[in-house]
């Protein structure tokens, strides 16, 4: 009963921008809540949604040049997604295919060419939703959707939550791509006369600091907007370091069971060690949560038994997270 009258609550009161002080009603303006329709699909902007955010994409053409068009075109629909408050049908995929080829180069801060092979290129590209949710309202098919009825407002709630479960599952699925980074500390071989050589390589997995400081940002932005500090609604406790002079700790509430679940999911999940050129995939199941990482230490040894001949074509030993086979 009490998570009930808690989740009727959540529908007549905005979390954005909480302070100690009554919640304000839902109010709407160009910098708070959003919401804009066009061709059937329903976009959403709140101050959650981040100014900037990180993707990588790829595409094809018949030339270099297009390919990387292409693969920014995808970038753009990607970074766009965390908007879409609808839901998504074949439909709405190649309406926003072209909504992202028609704003790509006002949504595009900055990109840099990861790889191009087989007419296929791959690029790391700065996608602003912001600046296309300015472009968008320019668009004379968006209708905007307004008002400060009970409806407006129960749902400008409901879309705040879903955008919050896009947003926490674009940043939380990346940790385990980009977040964390793969450091070789030494190889050592281990002396025989057989034919075979024995490899002990000591690494170390550690997290990508500018990546932490991005996602650590938005957790704190959403403890803010969830009232995480007041509130107990399905509230998740994430920590990333001890606690003292900072305040390395954010609690979250969730509202509901599945992104409860989502968050949950992204903190326990196994990590995934991989040494290409010798085939080899270690698992690792948290004893903690990944962002203990850098607070207890990741560093392990693993030994590897190859054909000596093996090694001749061999300079150094790449690892990564995640393995492709």
């Amino acid at each position: 009963m009490k998570r009930l009258i808690a989740l009727v609550a959540m529908m007549l009161v905005t979390n954005v921008n909480a302070q100690s002080s009554p919640v304000p009603p839902i109010t709407f303006s160009p910098v708070d809540a959003i919401s804009l329709v066009i061709s059937g699909i329903r976009f959403f902007h709140s101050e959650s949604t981040p100014k900037e955010i990180v993707v990588i994409a790829s595409g094809t053409g018949k030339t270099e040049n297009e390919a990387v068009n292409n693969a920014l075109i995808n970038a753009v629909q990607k970074g766009i997604g965390v908007l879409i408050v609808s839901d998504q049908t074949v439909k709405n995929g190649e309406v926003t295919r072209n909504l992202a080829a028609m704003y790509s180069s006002g949504v595009v801060n900055s990109y840099d060419v990861k790889e191009c092979k087989n007419n296929t290129c791959t690029v790391v590209a700065k996608i602003s939703p912001w600046q296309f949710i300015r472009r968008l309202e320019g668009n004379e098919q968006t209708i905007k959707v307004n008002g400060k009825n009970l409806h407006a407002q129960a749902l400008t709630a409901q879309h705040a939550l879903v955008q919050r479960y896009k947003l926490t599952d674009y940043y939380l699925s990346h940790i385990r791509q980009s977040g964390l980074d793969v450091i070789v500390r030494e190889v050592k071989i281990v002396p025989s006369m057989n034919s075979d050589t024995t490899l002990v390589i000591d690494y170390e997995v550690k997290w990508n600091p500018e990546f932490k400081k991005s996602v650590i940002s938005y957790l704190q932005k959403l403890e803010k907007d969830t009232n995480g500090k007041t509130e107990e609604n399905l509230k998740v406790f994430i920590q990333w370091g001890p606690t003292g002079i900072f305040d390395n700790r954010v609690f979250i509430n969730t509202y509901d069971p599945r992104f409860r679940s989502l968050i949950m999911n992204y903190l326990h999940n196994p990590i995934f060690v991989g040494i290409k050129e010798f085939g080899v995939c270690e698992r690792f199941d948290l004893s903690s949560d990944v962002f203990k990482i850098d607070w207890y230490g990741f560093r392990k040894q693993k030994t590897v038994t190859v054909d000596t001949k093996k090694l001749q074509n061999i300079d150094k030993i790449s690892m990564t997270l995640g393995c492709t086979s």
